[in-house]
């Protein structure tokens, strides 16, 4: 049985507002962007609001969990508490002396989806930052059996978000996810005068609240994690 999304607030006001109140939960969000727009400090965001929310969350990341953990700090996000009570748990993609290989990486995906069906009571939420590296090496009707497989588990009631780069997918893999997504925004840099700032469309966000907008700058601060920026500041 479909279970009715609710709006969640991410853990940020300026955010909620822009995003019509909160995130959808459960539902499928797609963060894409480049290098350097802010796609892991966003869904690090929309992680603290699942964990305030009581949620507990399967990340799937690139660096190991300490690695992670103090990267985030360095933009304010703490994860070592809900890692520590298990409510925050970690597969590492990348994995110390491991031998990678084209056939070996193949694997990656059905192992996942493997792991996945036999933990997801454990979990409310399962994030991929980023999918790039999971499905270098596998087939599209692989790739697309795990787009089918995540909005199943959504119908399931459980939250799946994952970023991605376009540039790193074929076209249509990246098309079939944007069209599976409940949500989707895309991030990018701009300049606002002489100051270059990061972006985020909002192109879908299906169960929200009130009515998002469109689109919003912002930058990532040290000290006070992400914060939008008016252009009037921008321009500043």
């Amino acid at each position: 049985m479909y279970t009715i999304a609710k709006s969640i607030s991410v853990g940020n006001e300026e955010l909620d507002r822009q995003f019509g109140g909160g995130i959808p939960s459960p539902s499928m969000i797609l963060i894409e962007g480049e290098h350097g727009t802010g796609k892991s400090a966003i869904t690090a965001q929309i992680m603290k609001g699942l964990l305030d929310a009581n949620q507990t969350i399967l990340c799937i990341v690139e660096n190991n969990a300490s690695q992670y953990i103090e990267k985030m700090k360095s933009i304010t996000f703490n994860f070592t508490k809900p890692f520590v009570r298990d409510r925050l748990s970690f597969i590492p993609i990348y994995i110390k002396d491991a031998k990678w290989t084209e056939s070996n990486s193949k694997q990656i995906l059905p192992e996942l989806k493997k792991y996945i069906t036999e933990k997801i009571k454990k979990y409310d939420c399962i994030v991929i930052d980023s999918i790039a590296p999971i499905v270098i090496y596998s087939d599209n009707q692989t790739v697309l059996e795990f787009i089918s497989f995540c909005k199943q588990l959504v119908g399931k009631g459980k939250t799946v978000l994952i970023s991605f780069h376009s540039s790193d997918l074929p076209k249509s893999i990246s098309t079939a996810m944007i069209g599976a997504g409940d949500v989707y925004f895309k991030l990018g840099t701009a300049a606002i005068g002489d100051r270059e700032v990061k972006t985020l469309r909002t192109i879908k966000l299906l169960g929200a609240t009130d009515s998002p907008e469109s689109g919003f700058a912002f930058d990532v601060d040290m000290i006070f994690g992400i914060k939008i920026v008016p252009v009037s500041m921008a321009n500043a």
